[in-house]
């Protein structure tokens, strides 16, 4: 830079000034790619010859990538014209198709296999925070798409993956690893294979209690034999491999070959009770020194979109407290650490912050539902219900007893269901007397078979119809008035794909109100 004669820096993050003094311009625009501030002024400048299809498809690809293909909401209509203009300078659709959204290398698998399997998530008024602290030997491209796929695939609202590596001196590192092999959860050393036991094996080898506790060494026994599926006494190789996947822990071969090197001491490729004990012991060792490690962590964090994280800001958040920067639900940021083991109260303090000062405590359903409420009970007809569906213009109605609980709920669907019924049997009835007119003697013969009593009962039911207790829809999905928050409210409405919710007294199954997704929405 010291050699620039013109500096410009295009920017659309509007949060965060610009770290690099010596800029002469400093485009600042709320748009959701940086991509469509260039277009926009390649537009202004009305090129003679245009763009080339390189040009063009690399900006598109610069669109895409910012806005989530303008599904972010971020997105602006100016990134769509942004994007219309360069697909008509001759962008290459198969190119974007092919880039925008790129799969993951065998390393980032991996990496996605770690988050999936060691993901803590907590639920705050209706928000699921989900976080994971992963360690590696060092540097791992990608990782955004990582994080964002883990997002997705953990079902979660908020995403936050840390990595923490040793830096290497000298520039790049040297990669001799296969790709996957040097990621493991934050409790997992894999160049000494110290955390290839569960947490609860380690404890279990405390060496005091194994000379002298008999329970402890009955417990130590019983872990064993939890791993010896076959009984023989000795652990092998896939054994330790099942153990590892028991405990969450995917591990290469190559990692699993280490460990056995590692606890079998007389090289028999197998492992017995005392070579366990001894390397529990020393884990035990390894694990309570009191040794300071330093290192690097990449902090990574996505938001998906929604009306209950619209107050959260990763990006001001992450550069307040760490000199990082990004979107407000895209962010990200890279801390160095005098020692690893702050890493772990380092997230614990993000998700605090996102808490406390992010996440809008939830109204309860009680506070927007529809009360008092129109309901029908079991007994009542066809006919009746489609009155009161009429006169009310209303869709769905619940199904109370005679106090006044919920036992199910009709909506238009099962009304206009039961009235084809309905109209079916009368079909059916007048086609039996066309058929009687003709055989007169068959239609008397059926009729003294009956009573008066009997005749006068099916005539009656006929005009009346079947009642509500025949067709209702019945263990219906209900929800309590000041328990039920609106997020929580939403999801039941998405999973049961209805239109409302009876909600009920608290601990009861007494009918209050009702809650419909207009009402959601206007909230």
């Amino acid at each position: 830079l010291d050699h620039a004669t013109r500096i410009t820096v295009v920017d659309h993050h509007l949060d965060s000034d610009s770290d690099i003094p010596e800029a002469f311009d400093y485009p600042l625009d709320k748009v959701g790619s940086v991509s469509t501030l260039i277009v926009e002024r390649l537009m202004e400048a009305d090129l003679e010859d245009g763009l080339t299809e390189a040009e063009a498809t690399l900006l598109a690809l610069g669109i895409h990538a910012d806005t989530g293909s303008l599904c972010y909401d971020s997105t602006t209509p100016r990134d769509a014209k942004a994007l219309a203009w360069v697909m008509e300078q001759g962008a290459s659709q198969t190119a974007i198709a092919e880039h925008a959204k790129s799969s993951l290398s065998q390393e980032q698998q991996g990496v996605l296999t770690q988050a999936l399997i060691n993901t803590n998530s907590t639920v705050v008024h209706g928000v699921t925070i989900s976080t994971v602290l992963l360690t590696a030997d060092g540097f791992i491209n990608g990782l955004a798409a990582v994080t964002q796929d883990a997002l997705e695939l953990s079902s979660s609202d908020v995403y936050l993956l840390g990595l923490v590596y040793e830096p290497k001196s000298g520039g790049q590192r040297k990669n001799k690893n296969k790709p996957g092999e040097k990621i493991t959860t934050h409790l997992l050393k894999d160049e000494d294979a110290q955390g290839a036991l569960k947490k609860q094996d380690v404890e279990e080898m405390e060496v005091g209690a194994v000379q002298q506790d008999e329970l402890m060494a009955e417990r130590l026994k019983a872990s064993f034999d939890r791993k010896d599926l076959d009984g023989s006494g000795f652990l092998d190789k896939r054994e330790l491999t099942t153990a590892l996947a028991s405990s969450g822990i995917v591990a290469s071969e190559k990692s699993v070959e280490n460990l056995m090197k590692a606890m079998d001491k007389n090289g028999d490729n197998k492992i017995d009770f005392n070579e366990f004990v001894e390397f529990g012991i020393q884990s035990q060792k390894e694990l309570t020194k009191p040794e300071k490690k330093p290192c690097t962590m990449i902090i990574i964090g996505r938001v998906k979109a929604g009306v209950n994280m619209k107050s959260i800001k990763l990006g001001k958040m992450l550069e307040e407290r760490f000199g990082g920067g990004g979107h407000a639900k895209a962010a990200s940021a890279t801390v160095r650490l005098d020692d690893e083991a702050d890493a772990a109260s380092i997230m614990s303090s993000l998700v605090d912050e996102l808490v406390q000062n992010s996440l809008q405590e939830q109204p309860t359903v009680g506070e927007f539902m529809m009360s008092p409420v129109l309901s029908v009970r079991p007994d009542m007809t066809e006919q009746q219900v489609e009155d009161l569906f009429t006169r009310y213009d209303v869709r769905a109605l619940p199904v109370v007893d005679e106090n006044n609980d919920v036992i199910g709920l009709v909506t238009y669907k099962e009304v206009a269901a039961a009235l084809q019924r309905m109209w079916n049997k009368e079909q059916k009835r007048l086609r039996q007397e066309a058929q009687a007119k003709q055989n007169p003697e068959k239609f008397k013969e059926r009729q003294r078979a009956m009573t008066d009593e009997q005749i006068k009962k099916a005539e009656e039911r006929r005009k009346k119809g079947s009642t509500v207790k025949a067709w209702m829809k019945q263990h219906v999905k209900v929800v309590e008035a000041s328990r039920t928050n609106m997020a929580e409210v939403e999801a039941i409405l998405l999973a049961n794909d209805v239109g409302c919710i009876p909600v009920v007294q608290d601990g009861t199954m007494q009918l209050v109100g009702m809650v419909t997704r207009t009402d959601l929405l206007r909230q």
